[in-house]
């Protein structure tokens, strides 16, 4: 969503969901482990880059375990950052960033971490100096919540569908597309995992169609990103938690896909499902971009 910027409170489109806990601070084991699973935690921080695009400044604000903690400072402090600019300028900047840690067992009580992902979840341009004005200004106006899959609410199984809605320009949902989803510290087979994940994705398509959204053009052209929002639907079972940057969570992942309507803009951040908490909205750009190469990067 280049440019784009939306306005709104925390939206937790939580229908039901989910037979999971939370964990802080480090992996827990799973008593049986998930078919392709993995486990995953968030961190979010505040950075600054100077013009050549190199690290001068970065904050950690979620809290790990020391050793993991330093290793993740010690590989973020030599990443580089393509340099921001600014009416063709390079300039000093400031952006939040958030790093997805991945970990998978390897043995009794033993973990490999690495880098999953990277994302800018600031909207628009308002971490930069003299920023250019957003092309779109966008804020919910009739959000339902998607109704529970009646076989996975009495099994109490639930997840995260990451979806994607290209909007009109009076804000009605022409397309919506999941992205990816998740089950959230659940196991079984492949195929009943598959039919859990397509039973929330049909019913959180089916739910988006009837959404609107206040839309507001600062541009006579707005691209199909400007019009892009994006949004994580989690369903949460009574009683059990979010889980937060910084917490732990199993999730059996699906494949991540492009709606057709973006797959020729290379410039899209790629979000995926475990990037995003109840409520997060993130920009499909960043005038922050990575120049290194930091997926699977190991701790």
């Amino acid at each position: 969503m280049q440019g784009n910027s939306l306005q709104r409170t925390a939206l937790a489109l939580s229908a039901l969901s989910l037979a999971a806990s939370a964990w802080a601070q480090s992996p827990p084991a799973p008593s049986k482990p998930a078919v392709d699973s993995i486990m995953t935690t968030r961190v979010d921080s505040e950075i600054a880059i100077d013009p050549s695009g190199a690290l001068i400044d970065y904050r950690s604000e979620t809290p790990l375990p020391d050793d993991v903690k330093t290793s993740l400072e010690r590989q973020v402090r030599a990443w580089r950052f393509e340099p921001v600019l600014v009416q063709g300028k390079p300039v000093t900047a400031k952006a939040r960033m958030r790093v997805t840690l991945a970990a998978r067992q390897l043995g009794e009580e033993r973990y490999a971490v690495t880098v999953d992902n990277v994302t800018f979840p600031a909207t628009g341009y308002g971490v930069l100096p003299d920023a250019p004005p957003a092309a779109v200004t966008i804020s919910s106006r009739k959000i339902v919540a998607p109704s529970y899959p009646e076989g996975l609410a009495r099994a109490r199984v639930g997840g995260v569908v990451l979806l994607y809605l290209r909007l009109s320009a009076d804000g009605r949902v022409l397309e919506a597309a999941p992205v990816q989803t998740s089950l959230l510290n659940v196991y079984g087979s492949d195929k009943a995992l598959a039919k859990g994940v397509a039973a929330l994705e049909q019913a959180t398509a089916r739910a988006a169609r009837s959404w609107q959204f206040n839309v507001q053009l600062h541009t006579d052209h707005p691209s199909a990103r400007d019009l892009t929002v994006s949004m994580p639907v989690e369903f949460q079972a009574p009683g059990m938690r979010e889980t937060r940057p910084g917490q732990w969570r199993t999730e059996v992942r699906g494949a991540r896909r492009e709606p057709a309507w973006l797959q020729s803009d290379a410039g899209n951040q790629r979000i995926g499902v475990s990037d995003v908490d109840a409520g997060d909205v993130v920009p499909l750009a960043s005038a922050i971009k990575l120049a290194s190469d930091v997926k699977g990067v190991a701790l």
